[in-house]
């Protein structure tokens, strides 16, 4: 609040203050020289006799007493009555609602009579009566308001009524309301430029039970079993006895999993789920409170802020993995099984089969010109006829014939539709300079994903050091480090073992058990130096106790790279496939091989040709994790924007050229669906300061999941087509509004500390009425009269000279 105006003195005739304090210091001298054998006997008397004197002189610089009040008429005073559903609860059984309480003080307000505390007000300010629920509406007179808005837009009022009033006199603003807001938005709202703000709270006491859920969180990592988690964190009052029960659902209802807990705990509900479908899923949390009997309490304050629906977005297109590698192997047939199963993921081979061959080394028949190994192709399509010095290269998992067919990309637009590169067992001449810099763009500024595994042509030995690919990886490339002479075990770093995406089990117990399990790895492309910032997640170990980095990753740029230094990962999956023969009824199992080597020669085993094991799991969260993030040339995104008001959706569509650059002159279409199945057809308009962007803005009339499909017309590599893109929100305004039932005192409380007002009790708004025209305000009048005028103070000066005048004669002197 501001300070109250407070009268002030103020010199009238300035020209005179040097000569009456001359001649107040004179006559104060005069006096003590006068009586200075007498000022102990007579000090009351020599006081008095000072005293009239200052007053004669100070009545020479004309004193005047001036005060300022807001001056009737000049300026505004703003009245917002918050009137959403938030105010309908009471704490206390058959007592008044919050709502119908602030309904009688305006009802008592807007009295004609000189008790009306409104009117009162408006005969000092200019009035402005506001309500507000969803939106800011101005009204006449607030006669009996009906407490139904399905949301608090409390900041988004506050900002208007400041913009509205910009270079007005607006000396404050009374807001009835719970602060309850329903617009909080992830940065701090700032109040400067904000009158004063006088919050009119309603205290009462909590004599039942409350339980809400307070907050959301949904994270995706890459963890096979459970990449979806779902934290709940619920609020409770006047539950401590009792217990919370909560259920996660899928959006038809059907129930997931049950948690039950005391209410006494204050930690988060954890959930985790693997979707059975792609796209927007939705799930519905819900939550209840139960008694010592475990019997369902049924007479909480409100039931509406007990559930919640929450909708994640696991994306529609899979990612696209390109695996290079210098010869066949296992390490792509098993990552190649692996991913077969998971929809969110696509691997294409680049797999060369034979390296290059110089034309002088060549024997081939009279007159031919191109490798032997690609006899038999029509001479006349030179296209695909292989020349000598060309390594021969197999493609697997193409949309097309036209995909790499020249190899390895060699431009932006071919390179880039790929989310990650996986280098696998390839020696660094396989590529152009060119290509070289075009992958390493790839991961700096497009933001792909980079794995080299290891290999006898992989990392040193395929003399990537002082090369674009080898600055980006995680490890130092420079030193020969001597590899083990025997075989390594791997296991698990410290940074390992926090990121479920390295683990293939949730229990640690459990993960023990498969690094136990797992076989001993015998190739090994050492390294001894890790890059700052890069993190290593799993080591070696041989016989003697020498620790090699095996897995180590870092960001990079946009991106992100990732440095496999094992060689032979796929013993894994031979393993598991070896234990699990030997595990089978001899009746039905065939001959068991008593080795590894022994299984991955057995044609036709069915332990290989199942995708059942860990081996195939790890290798599915590390492509994840590679892919993770990576920009797509669409992405859509849509955001609560509470500065358009409640329920107002902002859809975001990020549109990237093939290589990446922003595409500032697409054609963006798109079509939400409401709950109801209802369609609507929008065009993006370019976002004002983002170029590439194009928004939309929805408003949610129904409650339930919304969901929104792009698309956007290009022209591609190979003629024109469509980028698409989908996403989803679920629309909920009654939990939100209802999601909690008490007073935020401490949001009131810092509103109106940071405005300078302060938080009013609804039984003193009548003296709030009192107080504020007499208050600071924008426009005051003032009001000034000279003490030279007062008969007052002559009379003070009068009768300090009798005072001083009786004393004497009593003692008698002159």
């Amino acid at each position: 609040m501001r300070s109250p105006t407070l009268a002030t003195l103020v010199v009238g005739d300035r020209n005179w203050l040097m000569p009456a304090m001359a001649i107040a210091a004179a006559g104060v001298l005069l006096i003590l020289w006068l009586n200075r054998q007498r000022l102990q006997a007579f000090g009351i008397a020599s006081a008095a006799r000072v005293l009239g004197w200052l007053l004669l002189a100070g009545c020479l610089i004309n004193p005047l007493w001036s005060s300022s009040r807001p001056r009737s008429g000049a300026n505004v005073l703003a009245v917002i009555a918050d009137i959403s559903r938030s105010h309908q609860v009471t704490g206390v059984p058959d007592s008044p609602t919050r709502a119908e309480r602030y309904a009688a003080l305006l009802e008592e307000g807007e009295r004609q009579d000189p008790n009306g505390w409104i009117n009162r007000l408006g005969q000092d300010f200019e009035l402005r009566r506001y309500s507000v629920s969803d939106r800011l509406r101005q009204v006449e007179q607030y006669g009996k308001p009906e407490f139904e808005g399905r949301a608090s837009s409390l900041n988004t009022a506050l900002q208007q009524i400041r913009e509205r009033f910009d270079g007005q006199p607006l000396a404050g603003i009374i807001l009835l309301s719970d602060g309850n807001a329903t617009d909080f938005s992830d940065e701090r709202m700032s109040y400067d430029g904000m009158p004063p703000v006088f919050p009119v709270v309603i205290e009462e006491p909590r004599l039942q039970p409350d339980l809400s859920i307070r907050d959301v969180v949904v994270t995706q990592t890459a963890f096979d079993d459970a990449p979806v988690t779902i934290q709940v964190q619920t609020e409770q009052t006047m539950a401590d006895s009792m217990q919370i029960r909560t259920e996660l659902l899928d959006q038809t209802g059907v129930l997931i999993e049950t948690q039950t807990r005391t209410a006494t705990d204050v930690s988060p509900f954890r959930f985790t789920h693997r979707p059975a479908s792609d796209g927007t899923v939705f799930y519905q949390v819900r939550v209840s409170l139960l008694n010592d009997k475990n019997e369902l309490i049924r007479n909480e304050l409100t039931m509406v802020n007990n559930s919640r629906m929450v909708a994640v977005d696991r994306g529609s297109q899979p990612r696209r993995i390109l695996y290079v590698s210098g010869r066949p192997n296992w390490e792509f047939k098993f990552l190649r099984r692996a991913i077969q199963s998971d929809p969110q993921l696509g691997l294409v081979g680049l797999i060369r089969i034979a390296k290059k061959e110089a034309k002088f080394d060549f024997r081939g028949r009279s007159g031919e010109r191109s490798n032997s190994l690609f006899r038999g192709f029509d001479p006349k399509e030179q296209e695909i006829v292989e020349e000598y010095d060309e390594p021969v290269l197999v493609r697997i998992g193409t949309r097309d014939a036209q995909e790499l067919k020249g190899g390895f990309p060699e431009s932006a637009e071919e390179l880039f539709q790929y989310d990650a590169v996986v280098l696998d067992d390839i020696e660094s001449d396989f590529f152009l300079a060119d290509q070289m810099t075009l992958l390493y763009d790839f991961v700096s500024r497009r933001g792909g994903g980079l794995l080299m595994m290891g290999g006898q042509e992989s990392f040193r030995q395929g003399e990537y050091d002082r090369t674009p690919i080898g600055e980006m990886l995680p490890i130092d490339l420079s030193q020969t480090i001597e590899p083990p002479k025997g075989p390594v075990r791997l296991s698990l770093t410290r940074e390992g073992w926090l990121q479920p995406w390295v683990r293939v089990r949730s229990d640690e117990n459990e993960e023990k058990k498969v690094l136990e399990g797992l076989p001993d790895f015998r190739t090994l492309n050492p390294v001894s130096f890790v890059r700052p910032g890069a993190v290593r997640m799993s080591e070696v170990e041989d016989s003697e106790g020498n620790r090699w980095p095996a897995l180590v990753v870092q960001r990079f740029g946009k991106g992100r790279t990732a440095a496999l230094c094992i060689g032979d990962f796929w013993r894994w999956r031979l393993q598991e496939g070896l234990n699990k023969l030997q595990n089978e009824p001899s009746s039905v199992r065939p001959a068991v091989p008593t080795s590894i080597e022994q299984v991955g020669t057995a044609d036709g085993n069915p332990a290989l040709t199942e995708d059942l094991g860990d081996q195939a799991r790890a290798s599915r969260q590390m492509m994840r994790w590679l892919v993770a993030d990576v920009p797509r040339r669409l992405d859509v995104f849509a955001k609560e924007d509470p500065s358009l008001g409640v329920g107002s959706i902002r859809i975001q569509a990020t549109v990237r050229a093939a290589d990446f650059s922003s595409q500032e002159n697409a054609d963006v279409r798109l079509k939400v669906t409401d709950p109801d199945g209802r369609v609507i057809e929008l065009s993006g308009e370019p976002a004002e300061d983002q170029p590439g962007v194009f928004e939309a803005i929805v408003t949610n009339t129904v409650q339930g999941a919304w969901k929104v499909d792009v698309e956007v017309p290009i022209e591609g590599l190979n003629g024109p087509e469509t980028l698409t893109a989908s996403t989803g929100w679920a629309s909920q305004p009654d939990q939100m509004e209802m999601r909690s039932v008490d007073v935020n005192r401490s949001f009131l409380e810092d509103l109106a500390r940071q405005t300078k007002g302060r938080v009013v009790n609804i039984d003193d708004v009548d003296s709030l009425a009192a107080d504020l025209p007499f208050s600071s305000a924008p426009i005051v009048e003032i009001t000034s009269w000279p003490f030279w005028h007062q008969w007052w103070i002559f009379t003070i000066a009068v009768t300090c000279f009798v005072i001083d005048w009786t004393v004497r004669r009593r003692r008698g002197l002159p």
